[in-house]
């Protein structure tokens, strides 16, 4: 058993924990960070091999190892997720990603209070645990700058300080600077997409994404391969966590990283404080970290797995649960999808990377009234692959034929042939509000690799206020197929219920204990040393990837802690 002593453990090296790493290594902290998988680098994806990263997901946790089991409610059986979109190496999801990095609107901090005073309280659908969050974009803003000069992203701005420019974003909240980059090239679905939504009235524009559109820092430009999604970038122009902040860590010569660690519990003394934590090594040998400041900083299911796993005396439900709100409102995005097909031309969407897409803004949030339309919300509509890897792997594995074609065989096959370089997918990535009794708790039938009971999550998104959103916005795809000058129009199969992308929720802030599990930066309320950070502490999710948000709040929560935790420990509100 090997004993360590930092004055930070933080627990998972990705999105966020990499970004608080660097900060308070850089402020001369002593920082320990544990990640249970591998440290890769550029040289480590130059195979662009679809079978081994899209099919086989080798950059995400192995389901068999360390399963996460799904059931739609209480009274189903659970059983295992058979992929998981989560990283499971140093830098995490953003190795991986798609790269799309968001601000989420002003109204996304404030959902129930501006639905109530826009459409009176009983626009709020009947069972939802919607509450704001405890602090606004205008508090964010600056951080959301920080990261997208930091991490590097390249797109458009459509809101600079208050005054409205075409061809950006023009729903999007007020910033104070232009993107770093420029938005990457216009592919030819981009094109397509742009021409119809324009047709219609829409504004469309260039998504935000963390990929170098030019050289920047130490970093070359985008080559506009297809290996994106799913994939590590092999020239190292994603703004990938492990190639930006974690050289920083490692640089200041206050940080290390331990790799092949798999926390298993949260130390705490007699009085409920956190001490460090538990781990397994990767010869299966247990380790222990001492520390003044915990920090929990995976995704979803771990963070809440270990939180439940280490409950105590002082904490008989976990930690953090003094409100019994640990592990609930749990959300995910519902892909509402249409694919469209065109007989008279190539639209080539293989082409390029998946997050090279083009997007429109006005049916996302409350960017549209929502008056006697029976829900709330929204989605943003985007034109991407059928699947965001674009491989002739990814696209049979998700490509849905149209009516009356079969989805294997000769005649699947037939179609595939055809039209592989002749189709477009629209996508509504459709925001889903949060409900207590979808949840993460421990499933008692499932283990990990270790022994460990596995996360299982309690979902189902269809309910009314759901259903009426995806049908309304379903329509607006195919509205956009057809303007697009597509011969043929079709929706997509739904879920059946199961969780989508982006899981949200779990741990989620507020500015009360009693109906929240940590305050606004990510401090557990009632165990001041012990902080959540990532998706786990979102309040609402939005109709946007949360990745910038994530790494926004993390730079927010480093600040604090390196100027005045640090100084005086303690609650920080």
């Amino acid at each position: 058993m090997a004993n360590d002593k930092a004055d930070v453990v933080i627990v998972g090296v990705g999105a966020s924990g990499g970004i608080i790493a660097a900060e308070l290594a850089k402020a001369g902290m002593k920082v320990i960070g544990l990640e249970r998988g591998p440290k890769l680098s550029t040289a480590n994806f130059q195979s662009l091999d679809e079978l081994r990263y899209f099919q086989r997901q080798e950059t995400r946790p192995n389901v068999k190892k360390q399963p996460v089991t799904w059931r739609p409610n209480a009274n189903a059986k659970a059983t295992p997720i058979a992929g998981q979109n989560n990283g499971n190496q140093v830098g995490g999801g953003t190795v991986h990603y798609g790269t799309l990095s968001w601000r989420f609107h002003e109204d996304d901090f404030k959902v129930r209070s501006s639905t109530i005073s826009r459409y009176g309280e009983k626009a709020v659908p009947e069972g939802s645990s919607v509450i704001d969050w405890p602090l606004s974009y205008n508090e964010l803003e600056p951080y959301y700058d920080r990261a997208e000069r930091e991490v590097g992203i390249s797109g458009r701005a459509g809101n600079l300080k208050g005054s409205k420019i075409a061809g950006g974003n023009v729903f999007e909240a007020p910033r104070q600077n232009e993107y770093p980059m420029p938005p990457l090239e216009l592919d030819q679905a981009g094109m397509l997409f742009d021409e119809g939504a324009k047709k219609l009235g829409y504004h469309p524009f260039p998504s935000p994404r963390a990929i170098n559109s030019k050289p920047y820092g130490d970093r070359p430009a985008c080559t506009y391969c297809t290996f994106c999604q799913a994939f590590g970038c092999f020239v190292g122009a994603k703004g990938s966590i492990n190639l930006t902040k974690v050289p920083e860590a490692e640089k200041s010569g206050n940080f290390k990283l331990v790799t092949g660690a798999m926390v298993s519990k949260v130390n705490m003394d007699s009085t409920g404080k956190a001490t460090g934590v538990t781990y397994f090594g990767p010869d299966g040998s247990e380790n222990r970290v001492d520390a003044d400041i915990v920090i929990l900083g995976g995704f979803i299911y771990d963070n809440i797995r270990l939180m439940l796993l280490s409950k105590m005396e002082k904490h008989p439900s976990g930690l953090g649960n003094a409100s019994g709100h640990l592990g609930k409102h749990i959300m995910a995005h519902i892909g509402a999808r249409a694919f469209a097909i065109f007989d008279n031309q190539r639209v080539n969407i293989f082409m390029g990377p998946s997050a090279q897409r083009h997007t429109v803004d006005d049916f996302n949030a409350d960017n549209f009234d929502h008056s006697n339309l029976g829900f709330i919300r929204g989605a943003q509509i985007s034109v991407h692959p059928a699947d965001l890897e674009a491989g002739p792997i990814g696209t049979a594995m998700s490509l849905t034929p149209p009516p009356g074609t079969p989805r294997w065989g000769a005649a699947y096959k037939e179609f595939l042939a055809k039209y592989y370089t002749r189709f477009a997918a629209i996508n509504a990535q459709t925001e889903h509000l949060p409900y207590a009794e979808n949840m993460i708790d421990l499933d008692p039938n499932y283990r990990d690799m270790f022994g460990l009971p596995a996360p299982r999550m309690t979902y189902d998104w269809r309910r009314p206020d759901e259903q009426k959103r995806i049908a309304f916005l379903s329509e607006k795809l195919q509205e956009i197929g057809h303007a697009m000058g597509a011969s043929k129009v079709w929706l997509g199969a739904l879920s059946p219920g199961s969780p989508g992308a982006h899981h949200q929720g779990g741990a989620r802030m507020g500015s009360d204990p009693r109906d929240s599990v940590v305050n606004s930066y990510g401090q557990v309320w009632d165990i001041p040393n012990l902080f959540v950070v990532g998706s786990a502490t979102h309040v609402t999710m939005s109709g946007f990837n949360p990745t910038l948000t994530i790494q926004a709040l993390a730079y927010r929560t480093a600040e604090a802690i390196a100027t005045r935790y640090r100084k005086s420990p303690g609650s920080l509100v």
